[in-house]
């Protein structure tokens, strides 16, 4: 078989202990299908659910993005038709404040949606929401966009009255420092900048310190320096204009260690600097001090190719240290996945798109290895019990369909790692035109892991056999995960059939998920079954999907 994977890895999870306390159990209505067999009816609630947490109301969760659109939100449109749209929003709070997101576009628009909609009580509810799920101007601008695309066609504009006093409540939100932080940093997204929105929402800043930043955006630092130099100014005024003295300095020097010193004493991040201060090793080297983890991880090839990263240089002691700091790695909440992903890409010594290329630096991908191990202690368990089945079928050598430093094999190998090591009432399996256990324990290393997979006989991909071996070997099964490339092809029994089955035998409500690593076109899942669900693909998205199904969230 052809080599395609890691080189010895270990693990993956779930949510906090207090997500586990809030955790509700299923109240979907079990049916019996025309084969006597159970299902759970799939209400607008759960469909709402499934759009805000991956931007689709059906049983599928796909790497590739769509475009979203009112046809993807119908559930919403019925609630609220019903007379449960501050229901609506208060879910759109919980998800978008609570970290149960692949992406934050299918919360802003469903916001977008109901303050659009004609609803009163609605409306009200979705606006005063609006500062709580908007964490960042990146955030608003999406927003904005979204409402704007809801009423595209139609001859009214989106500025009235409540649109204009909730955006202003967003800046009017916010202490001087963050906002003037904020509006610094992301200037303009989606088609929107800070400017735009000052002068539409007519805004009356609710303080001094925000009448500072709002000049600043509006007329730029001349005029801000001119109004107050001659002034008596407050501690908070003088801080404020400081840092966007600063800025302007930032901008007009050539000098890299006045560069560093700035980004040292106020906190500057890439986005403050110019393209060409990007090209010094000591305004990298200050950087990294406090630049994000995940950032970090996706840039190390680029900072490789710059030379900025050299063998043995104090900058790769410093981020060699950072990446294995274990509170720093909780901090950011970095999964292991995340490590495994940024590993397997620098260790290629080329980016997935465009010619960047480098030559991998030992101590960084030791530093990588050390920091996938340690990350291990930032997962939860669900207390689910898993049956994890692994397709062993050759073709599994594949990329993966969201990540394409993977290949089928590793990400399967490694997931079950991840349960293994995380919880305590699971089952691994391998399987492909027959089904065999597997022994694998949390000491386990990934290139171990994988000789055992490659034991077991290969054959055509069967996936309903782990249902259909848990119904024989009466194995007790919250939640089956089944693990396979494009190739998800079945036998005399549909999948969706053999789980049917096995709830009907053994009495368990039990959920399945068939992630197909390498494909964007199948589909397993009943869409009106709710403990059914299909990823297509895997990426770090693809992690939370699971395990919001399995602790019932969607």
């Amino acid at each position: 078989m052809e080599q395609c994977f890691t080189d010895g890895l270990k693990t993956i999870g779930g949510p906090s202990e207090s997500e586990l306390h809030q955790v509700e159990p299923s109240t979907g209505q079990q049916l019996q299908n025309s084969e006597g067999g159970s299902m759970w009816q799939v209400t607008d609630m759960t469909r709402l659910r499934r759009f805000l947490c991956f931007g689709s109301e059906g049983g599928t969760y796909t790497t590739n993005v769509e475009k979203l659109g009112e046809e993807n939100a119908q559930a919403i449109l019925r609630l609220i038709e019903e007379g449960k749209g501050i229901e609506v929003v208060q879910e759109i709070k919980i998800f978008g404040t609570e970290g149960r997101v692949t992406t934050q576009d299918p919360i802003l628009f469903a916001l977008a949606l109901c303050t659009q909609y004609s609803d009163i009580s609605t409306k009200q509810a979705a606006y005063k929401a609006l500062a709580e799920i908007c964490h960042i101007p990146t955030h608003l601008f999406t927003y904005i966009r979204f409402r704007k695309d809801l009423i595209r066609g139609m001859k009214c504009g989106i500025w009235g009255r409540a649109l204009r006093k909730a955006v202003a409540n967003w800046y009017n939100s916010k202490d001087g420092m963050s906002i003037a932080m904020a509006v610094t940093k992301y200037k303009r997204r989606a088609g929107w900048s800070h400017k735009d929105l000052l002068r539409l929402s007519h805004l009356k800043p609710a303080n001094e310190d925000l009448t500072l930043v709002t000049k600043y955006v509006m007329k730029g630092w001349k005029e801000v320096e001119e109004a107050y130099k001659d002034k008596e100014n407050s501690d908070g005024i003088q801080r404020l204009l400081k840092y966007f003295e600063a800025l302007e300095r930032v901008k007009m020097t050539q000098d890299e260690q006045e560069v560093a010193h700035l980004i040292e004493e106020y906190r500057l991040v890439r986005e403050h600097l110019q393209s060409n201060h990007l090209k010094s090793r000591e305004v990298w080297k200050a950087l990294l001090k406090d630049m994000p983890i995940i950032v970090i991880l996706k840039n190390l090839g680029k900072m490789t190719t710059d030379s900025i990263l050299k063998p043995g240089s104090e900058e790769v002691t410093m981020l060699c240290e950072r990446l294995n700091d274990e509170t720093v790695l909780k901090k950011a909440r970095i999964h292991p996945f995340h490590i495994l992903v940024a590993l397997e890409t620098y260790k290629t010594g080329k980016a997935n798109r465009g010619k960047l290329k480098w030559i991998p630096n030992s101590d960084i991908l030791l530093a990588l290895n050390q920091a996938f191990y340690k990350s291990f202690k930032n997962i939860e368990p669900t207390g689910k019990h898993f049956v994890l089945a692994l397709d062993v079928s050759s073709s599994m050598c594949s990329q993966v369909l969201g990540c394409r430093a993977l290949c089928a094999y590793s990400v399967a190998a490694v997931m079950s790692m991840v349960v293994t090591q995380t919880e305590s009432n699971s089952t691994i399996v391998a399987f492909s035109n027959e089904i065999v256990p597997i022994h694998i324990t949390s000491e386990m290393a990934l290139d171990k892991v994988l000789a055992v997979m490659r034991a077991v006989p290969f054959g055509s991909t069967d996936c309903a056999l782990p249902m259909l071996w848990a119904i024989k070997t009466q194995t007790v099964a919250d939640v089956f995960i089944i693990f396979t490339d494009n190739e998800t092809s079945y036998g005399n029994i549909h999948p969706v059939e053999a789980l049917r089955e096995y709830r009907k035998k053994m009495g368990i409500p039990a959920k399945l998920v068939v992630c197909g690593l390498g494909s964007n076109g199948f589909a397993i899942a009943d869409p009106d079954d709710r403990g059914m669900m299909d990823v297509c693909g895997f990426d770090t998205g693809a992690l939370d999907v699971i395990r919001n199904f399995a602790l019932d969230l969607i």
